[in-house]
């Protein structure tokens, strides 16, 4: 070989070296959420009233109506999960981010392959009323239930778990799906005021009724049997931070009360509901 095309072949090794470079840093990149931002923009609408409680609602309808189009924010979204490899996030932050917006948009899309439903627990959704282990959404090359983004990943490998206060799955119950989307830069701040908000909503967080010497508390402290064994006495110390008011705050540490749970309402979280309000009543 001459050495003009010994130099040459060297050339092409390095751009080859210099492209597999450029690739794999791009290939780490945090996940882009800005298309996500723009889908809850357009479809997440907050403050409004169902049965006299203020909520960020979801407009489901229009969300369906838009599912043909390969082009709308919802299927972009999809493929852009489908497409992701979430291995490729490295810290923290970046990974508990991703996981509570794919969680939050995987209980949209259990509700859209099975629209019209009043509820997540639909039969219409699982004879038993049991969604949280169907297979719903393809991330990367692997399909994943509601079940193990929430317990596997974000409770279990990442052990985090103020993402109760961030996850939401459809219902009227849960905490508001939040109008502004999970970021690793922003997620410390994010998770507080999440907790903050749902925790001062007597209808859905704690509610304290010092006549009858009783807190209220939500049943996820109840639900979520590995991090609180004993419910709502294991959350007390969990929560106490995130209560603003003093009293509410040392009443709450102080123990001297009986722990009773609010009723959990798994009624759609829908712009529909409020337009339509009698749709809100369950049917199955």
């Amino acid at each position: 070989m001459n050495h003009e095309k010994k130099n040459s072949v060297i050339k092409m090794i390095g751009l080859f070296f210099l492209l597999l470079t450029l690739w794999a840093t791009s290939a780490h990149a945090d996940f882009d959420i800005s298309l996500y931002q723009q889908f809850l923009q357009s479809y997440v609408i907050p403050s409004q009233q169902i049965k006299g409680v203020t909520m960020n609602v979801v407009d489901y309808e229009t969300i369906y109506q838009s599912r043909e189009n390969d082009k709308s924010l919802y299927n972009r979204v999809k493929q852009q999960l489908n497409d992701f490899q979430p291995e490729t996030l490295t810290s923290r932050d970046e990974q508990i981010a991703f996981w509570i917006n794919a969680y939050n948009f995987a209980a949209i899309k259990m509700i859209i392959d099975h629209y019209p439903v009043d509820s997540i627990r639909s039969r219409s959704i699982n004879f038993f009323k049991n969604p949280w282990k169907i297979k719903i959404l393809k991330i990367g090359n692997k399909m994943l239930s509601l079940n193990e983004i929430e317990h596997e990943i974000l409770l279990g490998k990442l052990q985090e778990p103020r993402v109760h206060f961030a996850i939401v799955c459809a219902s009227l119950s849960c905490p508001d799906l939040s109008v502004t989307a999970f970021s690793a830069t922003k997620l410390s701040k994010q998770l507080e005021k999440q907790a903050t908000l749902f925790l001062q909503d007597q209808y859905k967080g704690i509610r304290i009724d010092r006549r009858e010497k009783t807190i209220f508390f939500s049943r996820i402290f109840q639900f979520d049997k590995k991090t609180f064994p004993n419910g709502a006495n294991d959350a007390v110390r969990f929560i106490a931070p995130y209560i603003n008011e003093e009293q509410s705050r040392r009443y709450l540490t102080s123990g001297d009360y009986k722990i009773k749970y609010l009723d959990y309402n798994w009624e759609l979280n829908s712009l529909q509901s409020v337009a339509f309000p009698e749709k809100t009543r369950k049917k199955d």
